[in-house]
């Protein structure tokens, strides 16, 4: 497992951040396509600890949802996760950001669905996110691709992959007594069964 000194090495990082509740095959795969064709050194998952979001005490929590995407990040060429967020509360965006930029000089890419861009003016501090880095935007079902604040941005748009998983329909999934293979990495569908989660979503 590569260190927390080593995650931050390099001239071009990758950040995905999230819920991860749980962390499916579409996070890994915007990752990889993000990695291989902008020629990241690496793509950094971070775990929020209290999602702004959810209403307290909703998402699972944090050391399961750390677990699973230690999990489904295991073989994934060029990932690493780092749990700088663990101490957040709550867990904005902006302060992941400026957390990493405190360990690394490298140029950031914040990766994000298109349905994530539609809500992006309502973040917290949102020209700051678009000056401490260059977003990465996938299609994700039929959401627009659109950006509504103001400031320069630097925005990398993918076509494809489209990400047509959602964390929430895979607890709906787990709740009804099954996953179907091919929406998370095996390592955390056991992980799921093992500890029972998701069992009264």
């Amino acid at each position: 497992m590569i260190s927390e000194s080593a995650i931050w090495s390099g001239h071009r990082v990758g950040i995905l951040g999230g819920t991860f509740d749980p962390p499916h095959l579409g996070h890994t795969r915007m990752a990889e396509a993000a990695r291989e064709t902008l020629a990241l050194d690496r793509v950094v998952f971070s775990a929020a600890a209290n999602p702004p979001h959810k209403r307290s005490g909703a998402a699972t929590p944090y050391a399961h949802r750390a677990a699973m995407l230690d999990l489904a990040v295991a073989g994934v060429d060029g990932a690493a996760v780092t749990q700088v967020e663990e101490s957040h509360d709550p867990s904005f965006t902006v302060d992941l950001l400026r957390a990493c930029r405190a360990r690394t000089a490298a140029d950031l890419y914040f990766i994000i669905g298109a349905d994530s861009l539609l809500e992006f003016a309502t973040w917290k501090d949102p020209e700051e996110i678009l000056q401490l880095c260059t977003l990465v935007v996938f299609p994700r079902g039929n959401a627009a691709m659109a950006l509504p604040v103001g400031g320069d941005a630097s925005i990398v748009v993918f076509e494809q992959p489209v990400i047509d998983v959602s964390s929430t329909e895979i607890r709906r999934l787990a709740a009804r007594g099954g996953l179907p293979g091919g929406v998370v990495a095996p390592a955390v569908a056991s992980y799921i069964t093992r500890h029972g989660l998701y069992a009264g979503a």
